[in-house]
């Protein structure tokens, strides 16, 4: 027992030694000339996409470095990242694009990235770090003033219902001073009035004069909400909902003529596009409502 419990101790400080050892025969051997972390813009717009980039130059010629580890990027939605690896007689360039979305206006704090590798000058394992970068976000005035569009929409509501409120009110006084005259004034029988016939509803509006109607209001207003009341009043031409997917829509039988389809496609881009392409893609929802009401004459 004494010799199994003495070759158990030896096995395990061997391993102890031979981890590291293992670890840095994993390591590239480099020899580093600049590691750095930057931005296409210090003062990126929040909701609008930017890049950090971190570059590394080694003075060794190799196809592929690894062991870079990048940031928490805890305050910024990652969209994707590109990377490229170019050696030439001076040594290899790598360079990592990340695509990144801040959430919202303010100070971002980006750590360093790092790399492990063995230094080639002394042939130990050694960790490199890039510079940190500090961020100062903008905010989107596009946002901005649709949430002030929004608060004044929504402060023109209460004033509505307060309003309506009132109109109630009054009116219930006034129904109540009314029968109150009325039970000191006998009134006369009243004549037995003939049966009129029900009144015919009215008819509904034609699909293509809800149509004539949303490019008139979107000829005037030119907002998302405008090209989202043409999309819906599109979609109902053909039957479709809001909700369905723009395939599930132009897959309809209804949707077989290019006239059709023009149309639901580019008022499903007006209704959706980002900030910078809504008056564009206004244009162009404008245009497919045109043709295809001439085509309707």
């Amino acid at each position: 027992m004494a010799r199994r419990a003495a070759f158990a101790l030896v096995l395990a400080a061997l391993a102890a030694w031979a981890a590291p050892s293992a670890r840095a025969q994993a390591l590239a051997r480099l020899t580093v000339v600049s590691f750095a972390l930057s931005a296409d813009t210090n003062d990126p717009v929040a909701g609008v996409p930017f890049h950090l980039v971190v570059t590394l130059q080694t003075r060794q010629q190799v196809a592929q470095i690894g062991n870079i580890d990048l940031p928490v990027l805890a305050q910024l939605d990652l969209l994707g990242d590109e990377r490229q690896t170019v050696a030439g007689p001076s040594g290899t360039q790598y360079r990592e694009a990340i695509t990144v979305v801040a959430r919202a206006p303010g100070t971002v704090e980006i750590a360093p990235a790092t790399l492990q590798a063995i230094d080639a000058r002394d042939g130990r394992a050694k960790q490199w770090f890039t510079n940190g970068l500090e961020l100062h976000v903008r905010a989107n005035g596009a946002t901005q003033a649709r949430a002030g569009a929004q608060a004044v929409w929504a402060v023109g509501q209460l004033v509505l219902h307060a309003l309506l409120w009132l109109l109630g009110i009054g009116c219930i006084g006034a129904l109540a001073m009314l029968l109150f005259r009325r039970r000191h004034v006998a009134a006369p029988p009243a004549p037995v009035a003939a049966a009129e016939p029900p009144a015919r509803p009215a008819a509904a509006p034609s699909p293509t004069a809800e149509l004539e109607d949303a490019l008139a209001v979107l000829r005037a207003e030119r907002t998302r909400a405008a090209a989202e009341s043409a999309r819906s009043a599109a979609r109902r031409m053909v039957g479709a909902g809001d909700g369905e997917t723009l395939a599930d829509v132009l897959a309809r039988p209804q949707c077989s003529g290019n006239a059709m389809r023009d149309l639901l496609t580019s008022l499903e881009r007006s209704a959706f596009t980002h900030d910078g392409d809504l008056q564009a893609a206004i244009d162009d929802g404008i245009a497919s409502i045109e043709a295809y009401l001439r085509g309707q004459g």
